[in-house]
């Protein structure tokens, strides 16, 4: 799946292959990364209720299996509307008013960049097997290659008149927004401000602010729809930071459910925070250090690191699901250089784990990582005998095929007052290079040169 953006921010043309199990975007500040990871994001968090197409529901809710015979000129008007969904909806994905809307997106464009063929094609020749969720209601989908049918199933249990009622609502919607972004399941994205979000939960809270936005309107001087006014929800934040704040309201719920990747959550904080996160019954968020078991540290006295990384741990302990795509803008913020090393690893369990990644960064460590994760996919001998005697597991690898780098930045002729187009960097079996970074370091390096010769010889001439 590869989308297509134009007119975004600095960004002119830009297409990102969403196939691909990790994305890297590099480039100097200011180039439109953040805006094109909110484009993604906005785009595949997008959902349309579809009022129709209930049969399928009643069969499933009867023998608790149905088959499905995917309806593609259903499937593709449902794509098209995700495309104006998420249009339409600029103004709370970014956190703006509609006048702004309007004076900087107007002429935006967000695209599924392949044909109505390609696409049909793509899924007629994809098999899975996989579960969605409508609510806390588990259910199967399986699909054999070459096959225009789906089989649904759902536990032999009895259900509720509520569960009863979500299926015949939300069943062939959800079918058609798992088929539409397909290879990806759900998405999940931590924003720059992600080290604050806990730490001010309360203080920003998402209900705080509604209820103070509606108690604005009813008292206002303008007339309002009671009933629109009900759905309305705050434009205050941007869709990434408001979703960080729904899930910090409610952590105390949350906590009842267990991923089956807690374990590997397990092993980020061992390998990073060196002690534990904990919600408590209140739903408040605490960290226990190893170094001290039987003290819990608020959030806001914790290290830098934790507070940064906390939501990454609370989704893959309760949160997570096989080929999610979690989105990650610039990863190494707070993070000494050597754990921003240990993450990158910890990046390629992921992946190997059945995660995508998609992440923003300016770290050189990162990308040599990578780079070395890259190294480390080859099957030759010799760097297999290296990979145990440098301590890397067999899990930590990332194939050249897997990865997808993007390059923002402005020509240099044109550097100030263009737009750019985002560029695909070559991948090899050695890893890729940041063209910006790589020239930053090389003037760095040339510099300290110059200045250390002068130290050393300093009046030799004289």
């Amino acid at each position: 799946m590869k989308i297509q953006v134009k007119e975004l921010g600095a960004i002119k043309e830009g297409t990102v292959d969403l196939s691909k199990k990790l994305i890297v975007f590099c480039g100097p500040n200011g180039t439109g990364k953040t805006y094109m990871a909110y484009a993604i994001y906005g785009l595949l968090k997008s959902q349309i209720h579809v009022r129709k197409k209930n049969d399928i529901a009643i069969e499933l809710i009867e023998k608790r299996r149905t088959i499905y015979q995917i309806d593609f000129n259903e499937l593709i008007q449902y794509r098209n509307g995700l495309l104006e969904n998420v249009k339409s909806e600029f103004d709370s994905l970014f956190g703006i008013g509609q006048d702004l809307v309007k004076q900087y997106f107007e002429s935006t464009e967000i695209l599924f960049n392949e044909s109505d063929e390609e696409f049909k094609d793509k899924i007629l020749q994809t098999e899975f097997r996989t579960n969605i969720t409508i609510r806390k209601l588990n259910i199967e989908l399986q699909k054999e290659h070459n096959s225009d049918k789906i089989e649904i199933t759902i536990p032999d249990e009895t259900l509720s008149n509520k569960e009863i009622e979500l299926l015949n609502l939300f069943l062939y919607s959800a079918v058609l927004s798992f088929l539409s972004i397909y290879p990806v399941s759900s998405t999940y994205i931590l924003p720059v401000e992600r080290n604050s979000i806990f730490t001010f939960s309360k203080e920003l809270s998402i209900r705080k602010q509604e209820a103070v936005d509606h108690f604005h309107a009813m008292t206002g001087k303008d007339k309002i729809d009671k009933f629109e006014l009900l759905f309305k929800s705050t434009t205050r934040y941007p869709m990434p930071i408001k979703e960080g704040l729904m899930i910090a309201d409610d952590l105390a719920e949350i906590k009842k459910n267990t991923s089956v990747f807690y374990e590997f959550a397990n092993e980020i904080e061992n390998e990073l925070f060196h002690g534990k996160i904990q919600i408590t019954s209140d739903g408040e968020l605490q960290f226990k250090p190893d170094k001290a078991p039987k003290k819990s540290l608020p959030i806001h006295m914790s290290a830098s690191i934790i507070k940064t990384l906390s939501s990454l741990v609370v989704y893959l302990k309760h949160l997570a699901k096989k080929n999610d795509l979690i989105i990650i803008d610039e990863p190494e913020i707070n993070l000494h250089p050597d754990n921003q090393i240990i993450l990158t690893r910890i990046f390629s369990r992921l992946i190997n784990k059945g995660f995508r990644l998609l992440i923003s960064t300016h770290s050189d460590y990162i990308i040599r990582e990578f780079n070395n994760l890259i190294m480390l996919s080859s099957q030759k001998s010799e760097v297999q005998e290296l990979r145990t005697k440098i301590g890397y597991s067999v899990d930590e690898y990332i194939c050249k095929d897997d990865i997808g780098a993007y390059y923002f930045n402005f020509p240099n002729k044109q550097r100030g007052n263009k737009q750019l187009t985002v560029e695909s960097l070559l991948i090899s079996q050695s890893g890729f290079e940041i063209p910006s970074v790589d020239e930053t370091i090389d003037v760095q390096n040339n510099i300290a040169e110059e200045l250390f010769y002068a130290l050393e010889y300093a009046g030799e001439n004289e």
